[in-house]
């Protein structure tokens, strides 16, 4: 199916300004960051390494995750993350300026970046997904337990690179992402993330997530209003979420994501 397909085409592409900016964040020499179509989050976005034949990355190492940890080249496969590191954080600040444009000054929010250990696409590609959680699109029991932090489907980046500070056969089992082990965990029940309360419906997981949410709002704007009370500084203050948001992180791109 081409959807299956469509990240390892981008990352393929010898021009990265060739596509459409509905699609595309920016890119870097070694790294291209899409737009998530179905967001799971307020913000998500993919970073995936580009293909660079002349370096070693073909398309059957960076097939996926797990063909990635398993090349030979290991130093170079650090490498890869570590250069998908090194975009997240600049994704990430992106996101909580944007944060800020939205809701004012003092609201941010932490922003995840990691793998599923078993893919729906092919090419490996890195989430960055700020962690709210609340998005229409977020829909079925299967979405929340693939990005929950504290399931295990969902790897941190931060994780995988620290198995490379392993002993190789602690590496390798660690490395070797088997669908038996991960894929039962998509049939969890749902747990919020922050407070472990079980929701037996995806309405009613949404409507949670929303109230905490709700409440962070609430209270970062309470703390950034009295901190203005103590100090008078109020110059510079950001819109609200009534104002319009900076366009470039609210356009949708083509195609299919996870």
């Amino acid at each position: 199916m081409a959807f299956l397909r469509a990240l390892k085409d981008f990352a393929c592409l010898p021009d990265p300004k060739t596509i459409p900016p509905s699609n595309l964040l920016k890119y870097t020499d070694t790294t291209i960051t899409l737009f998530d179509k179905y967001p799971k989050a307020m913000f998500h976005f993919l970073v995936l390494p580009r293909v660079r034949p002349d370096a070693g990355l073909t398309t059957t190492v960076l097939h996926d995750l797990k063909s990635l940890l398993a090349w030979k080249e290991k130093e170079k496969a650090l490498e890869v993350l570590k250069d998908l590191e090194r975009e997240s954080r600049d994704i990430q600040e992106m996101v909580r300026d944007e944060m800020r444009k939205r809701y004012g000054e003092g609201c941010e929010w932490k922003v995840f970046a990691g793998f599923h250990a078993v893919p729906s696409m092919h090419h490996v590609h890195l989430h960055v997904i700020s962690s709210d959680y609340v998005s229409p699109t977020l829909k079925t029991k299967k979405h929340w337990n693939s990005f929950s932090p504290k399931l295990g489907f969902f790897l941190e980046l931060k994780d995988v690179l620290e198995w490379f500070q392993l002993p190789e056969d602690d590496f390798k089992k660690r490395a070797n992402l088997l669908e038996s082990r991960y894929e039962p965990l998509l049939k969890s029940d749902m747990k919020c993330w922050r407070c472990d309360t079980e929701l037996k419906t995806v309405p009613k997981l949404k409507e949670h997530l929303q109230s905490h949410f709700d409440r962070d709002i609430a209270r970062m704007k309470k703390k950034r209003k009295h901190e203005i009370d103590l100090t008078g500084d109020d110059e510079n203050e950001a819109s609200t979420s009534d104002g319009p948001p900076a366009a470039k992180m609210t356009k949708l791109p083509e195609g299919k994501s996870e």
